[in-house]
């Protein structure tokens, strides 16, 4: 009689512990993600602003092949 309560004491707690591992993986991939994109968007714009600038300093170089 008392193995019951025992084991849906434990499937509730592995499925609560399952639960908040996963949305802390979840919040933590997000977080990381976005971190990423407004790097990767910082990036272009410096990179963009460098590119202008080089043209502007001297000319529109084509690349050697």
């Amino acid at each position: 009689m008392l193995d019951r309560p025992l084991l849906v004491l434990f499937l509730s707690s592995s499925l609560a512990v399952i639960g908040a591992v996963s949305y802390t993986w979840a919040s933590w991939t997000t977080e990381t993600l976005i971190s990423v994109d407004k790097r990767t968007e910082v990036m272009a714009t410096q990179i963009e602003f460098i590119k202008l600038e080089m043209e502007r300093a001297y000319g529109n170089v084509q690349a050697f092949k």
